[in-house]
């Protein structure tokens, strides 16, 4: 059965100022805009993708496109008649499309009936991706990574452009959107591998996906705060620790009883024998406190002392150097009389002795300088490393410190509170009291969590929904996708067949390659292209195998139901790369000759500046043959 999603441009119109500077019909089947190099061919395709909804790279504009206001389409969308309108704003921006139902003659007498559609979804306005989606009867698609498929999107397969390496598949895109992700989704969704059960199912399967990690992320939160805090998470183990509670509150409460109604005789021995105990451990704790203290000071003297060395250390050196630069710059000084006894001195001296002692030599003084210098930076290192020993040591000192302080400040307390009390009678009471309070306290917060335990077992069941969920739709779309596995070898095998046939009337330098071609692969993951294993030819055969890759694909989507490539291609490459003249224009004629053997209604646009004669007519030429100096943008 053949494909029934078609779009198919009728006209084109490109103005500014609201003047004509572009005004073409299009048709059915084959259309060839012809020119000299330099005419703009490359230009009008560029903007007739932007008027269909594609993206232009912010340096890839050009000078006479930016010098126009709006681009028109007008198109046939599954028979039903559309016209487009875009306004031309340059510098990679993304303005609206408005869009009129009907033909572009017709929307000019009902100006109020436009509907503009943004490039962004908006609260009650599809985006104008969606929209065109819905014309052509597509499901809107979400890829693996969870991005939506749009216009532009699709049309890195459908337009075959220029700047795009040969090697390539898919129009060239940023790094950022040029995901192995996305070039699967496109090719899948275009080649309806993906078939709407398969999308349905995979969509699903993204949002169930992403429910169960938002809630294994949040329990998983919600556990290590309750690891911490040591607190029951479920309902069940919440309401045992509150019977446990009230079991131990029960058995308080009886003691408690028991103390009132016993009397315990005033000044009793075990009330003297805990105050006892309590007065000697605050002794032993101020004595051990005293330690400390002693030893803190004694360490931060020692601290001080050792900072004050390696400042006297620091002040030596700077002596010694200053010493050091005095003798090389005034060197050793000949003396004629002794300075002590002025008596002339006759013996004359070795040249680098001392001009008075007759003994040190250069040498060695500085030999002297180097070791000194070497042994007060030894007693610095060393000064130093005993510092941090030392502080170490008053870091422990003032943390036991502050546990004896602390111990003390409990000991005093429970001193006090045993001074206080006339008998064991209201020790007893008290501690009771105490325990009783404490209880309740532990009763009353184990409740407050119950509310966020149920929540917390909600969720969980939650959870356990979605994974449920989650392998139901993982196990039904992998026998959906093993069911496509027929379809796709047969597409791949037709696609390959076109391929080599095409490669067999080829009359280029790769005669061998092409002519005993056996087997052609393409890989959308990868995007790329093999022929018998191989990927890479002459720069103007791999134009060629590029191009009869998009015929094969075209030719092989018209006659399949399940393809969603709505019959149109778009090629603007077709002697791209140093392809010879009489090469270019052999492919045109197999282009034209396998185009003419389909049964159902497609369109084609190319460009070309070398058109073989058959084909630089009426019936397959839209508008003239650009000469040089011309352009196909009026302006």
């Amino acid at each position: 059965m053949t494909n029934q999603t078609k779009l198919k441009i009728e006209r084109v119109k490109i103005t500014k100022k609201d003047s004509s500077v572009y005004d073409e019909k299009f048709h059915s089947g084959l259309n060839v805009i012809r020119g000299e190099n330099g005419t703009g061919k490359s230009t009008l395709i560029e903007l007739i993708s932007y008027g269909l909804g594609g993206d232009i790279k912010k340096d890839s504009w050009k000078e006479e496109a930016l010098g126009c206001d709006q681009v028109f389409i007008e198109l046939l969308i599954n028979k039903k008649a559309y016209t487009f309108k875009r306004e031309i704003e340059g510098e990679s921006n993304k303005p609206p499309i408005s869009i009129y139902e009907g033909g572009y003659e017709e929307s000019k007498l009902n100006l109020d009936k436009w509907t503009v559609y943004k490039y962004q979804k908006g609260k009650d306005r599809n985006s104008f991706a969606m929209q065109i989606f819905e014309l052509l009867g597509y499901e809107q698609h979400i890829t693996a990574n969870g991005d939506s498929l749009t216009v532009h999107q699709l049309l890195r397969l459908l337009y075959v452009d220029q700047d795009t390496p040969a090697s390539n598949i898919f129009r060239s895109e940023s790094f950022t959107y040029d995901r192995e992700s996305m070039r699967i989704a496109i090719g899948e969704f275009l080649f309806g591998f993906d078939n709407l059960e398969a999308h349905t199912i995979r969509q699903k399967l993204y949002e169930a996906q992403k429910r169960f990690d938002k809630l294994d992320t949040d329990l998983k939160a919600i556990y290590r705060i309750l690891g911490r805090t040591n607190i029951p998470a479920s309902v069940k183990e919440l309401e045992a620790e509150i019977l446990s509670l009230h079991h131990q509150l029960t058995e308080v409460e009886s003691v408690k009883s028991d103390k009132i109604e016993k009397s315990i005789p005033a000044g009793s021995e075990k009330l003297k024998n805990e105050l006892r105990e309590v007065r000697n451990e605050l002794n032993l704790i101020s004595k051990e406190r005293s330690i400390i203290d002693e030893k803190i000071i004694a360490i931060s003297y020692d601290i001080a002392e050792s900072k004050e060395f390696i400042q006297t250390l620091d002040e030596r050196e700077i002596a010694l150097k200053q010493s050091q630069f005095t003798v090389n710059h005034i060197g050793l000084i000949e003396f004629e009389y002794c300075p002590s006894c002025l008596s002339k001195l006759s013996d004359q001296a070795e040249h680098s002795n001392c001009k008075l002692c007759r003994a040190c030599d250069d040498l060695q003084i500085n030999e002297s300088y180097i070791q000194s210098i070497n042994e007060l930076n030894f007693q610095r290192n060393e000064t130093r490393r005993m510092i941090e020993l030392q502080l170490t040591e008053q870091v422990k000192l003032t943390a036991s410190l502050k546990r004896i302080n602390e111990e003390n400040y409990r000991n005093k307390i429970k001193f006090n509170e045993l001074n206080s009390f006339a008998s064991d009678y209201e020790i007893e009471i008290t501690k009771a009291a105490k325990e009783k309070g404490f209880i309740e306290a532990q009763i009353e917060s184990y409740q407050d969590k119950i509310e966020l335990a149920q929540d917390i077992e909600q969720q969980i069941d939650t959870k356990s929904e979605l994974q449920k969920n989650i392998t139901k739709l993982s196990d039904k779309l992998k026998l959906i996708e093993t069911s496509s596995i027929r379809r796709k070898r047969k597409v791949f095998n037709s696609i390959s067949e076109i391929v080599i046939d095409v490669l067999a009337k080829d009359i280029g330098v790769e005669d061998k390659a092409f002519a005993n071609a056996k087997k052609f692969e393409f890989n959308f993951a990868t995007d790329s292209m093999h022929l018998d294993g191989r990927a890479k030819f002459s720069a103007s055969s791999n134009v060629l195998l590029k191009n009869a890759f998009h015929l094969a694909v075209l030719l092989t989507a018209t006659n399949d139901s399940e393809f969603r490539i709505p019959c149109f291609t778009m090629f603007d490459n077709i002697e791209d790369k140093g392809m010879t003249e009489e090469r270019s224009k052999n492919f045109q004629r197999i282009l034209a000759s396998k185009c003419s053997e389909l049964k159902t209604d497609y369109q084609v646009i190319m460009s070309t500046s070398m058109v073989d004669e058959s084909l630089n007519n009426k019936t397959y030429g839209v508008g003239p043959f650009y000469e040089k100096g011309e352009h196909t943008l009026d302006i």
